[in-house]
């Protein structure tokens, strides 16, 4: 992060371009901050006002803390030590070893888990809507059930950036994105051509093909 200044950052700035001059770009909401590779970059270059950052690895989160302390953006960040789930609770987070952006939600406990406060994305949305937000996640595969979690929030149809990675879903998750399907009309491959496309499910599972045929 040194060297490279960001990560995913570029992804971010595709998003913002999309968003075009109705969203006044008020908020930026980062589940799965990591230690602020995405988000710090975006609110030091003014691309956001202010920040609600997620992180729910304890070591992570005093590094996301210190990074937005050393970047002077403490003033314009709101940021917490839990994960967004589809309810307040404790859950398993799988930790990876080398790779700390790589921790994920697990069912059961296993060798290298921590265990880590959750709630729901509705409690922190409540003064936001689709002009003057983004929400930007990168949870390893949790994307549906912070949907179940964010009813409100799908609602007002707020603009989301969410990694799509199929192999780490379970096998019930496209019943998790219902709400989603019925409230956004389009999507976007961030990681493609950005051409517009509906958002349902058939073009869902041809993008499930596409990535797998990669």
């Amino acid at each position: 992060l040194f060297i490279d200044k960001s990560f995913d950052y570029s992804i971010l700035t595709k998003a913002i371009k999309l968003l075009g001059k109705k969203n006044s770009k008020s908020t930026l909401v980062n589940i799965g901050a990591h230690i602020g590779s995405t988000c710090i970059p975006a609110i030091k270059k003014n691309n956001f006002k202010n920040l609600i950052a997620f992180e729910p690895t304890r070591r992570n989160f005093r590094l996301l803390k210190a990074n937005i302390f050393i970047n002077e953006i403490d003033d314009r960040a709101q940021v917490y030590n839990f994960a967004i789930s589809n309810k307040k609770t404790n859950l398993y987070l799988g930790t990876k070893e080398g790779n700390s952006g790589g921790n994920r939600i697990v069912k059961n406990k296993q060798k290298n888990t921590e265990i880590v406060k959750s709630d729901i994305l509705d409690n922190y949305t409540y003064n936001l809507n689709k002009n003057n937000s983004l929400i930007f996640m990168d949870v390893e595969g949790h994307e549906p059930n912070i949907f179940l979690g964010a009813k409100k929030t799908i609602k007002k149809k707020i603009p989301i950036v969410f990694e799509f990675y199929p192999s780490l879903l379970d096998k019930n998750w496209i019943k998790n994105f219902d709400l989603v399907f019925k409230n956004y009309k389009f999507f976007y491959d961030l990681r493609g051509k950005n051409r517009k496309e509906k958002f349902n499910k058939k073009n869902l599972i041809a993008l499930i093909n596409k990535v797998n045929s990669i």
